[in-house]
């Protein structure tokens, strides 16, 4: 049997198409790390549209 052969023509296709799989999940996982990390930054630069901010006379002397 030629082992020779067998190597090249199943082994190392095999161990080329699966590094480029594992690096293809690792690069979708950092792209939704990313996702998230800006979506929280811009949550927090945002003011909700739906509360009212009242403040009393009282409240801005103290200020």
């Amino acid at each position: 049997m030629n082992y020779f052969g067998l190597f090249f023509s199943f082994m190392i296709p095999g161990v080329v198409i699966g590094t480029m799989a594992a690096s293809a999940v690792k690069e979708a996982a950092a792209k939704k790390r990313r996702r998230q990390a800006m979506m929280r930054r811009r949550a927090m630069h945002t003011v909700p549209k739906n509360k009212l901010y009242v403040s009393t006379i009282e409240e801005r002397k103290a200020a």
